[in-house]
């Protein structure tokens, strides 16, 4: 759906010396998470240069998470992920286009939730995994119904 954007170069690089694959994911959310909250900041700073790269990168993350998504493995919490993505991607549209630090900030806090359940994830597995792929198995049903809440 989407290729890799540029702004994960970083996280790819750091992601290379990870070798679980569910680390990866939680390293994601952290940076699409930061840079929610820093274009928050652009906003309130009227830094309108700085919010745009720091949207940008928040908007490459989110698509970049939501084009791993397995539907057929994935099922259930992959279509949860992507309605989440793509409410999260509407959200910040809205904030960017309202400068609504506010809104984007709300974006940020949608994400916390399904990150903390990949980072416990990621805890419960030290096994090295293949590629992330979203399934139900990795994500639990408690991770589940964090991602319904918070749609």
């Amino acid at each position: 759906m989407y290729g890799q954007p540029k702004a994960l170069a970083t996280y790819g690089k750091m992601a290379n010396t990870e070798t679980n694959s569910l680390k990866q994911i939680v390293m994601l959310y952290d940076g699409a998470i930061k840079f929610l909250n820093l274009t928050a900041v652009d906003i309130e700073n009227k830094d309108y240069v700085a919010k745009a790269e720091h949207s940008n990168r928040a908007f490459d993350i989110i698509h970049y998470l939501q084009s791993i998504l397995d539907f057929e493995r994935g099922g259930d919490v992959a279509v949860a992920l992507d309605n989440l993505y793509s409410r999260i991607t509407v959200l910040v549209l809205r904030a960017s286009a309202e400068l609504d630090a506010n809104l984007m900030r709300r974006a940020a806090e949608l994400l916390l939730p399904v990150r903390d359940a990949w980072e416990i994830n990621a805890q419960k597995l030290t096994k090295p995994t293949p590629p992330p792929e979203v399934s139900s198995a990795a994500m639990g049903s408690a991770a589940v119904s964090t991602i319904k809440m918070a749609l």
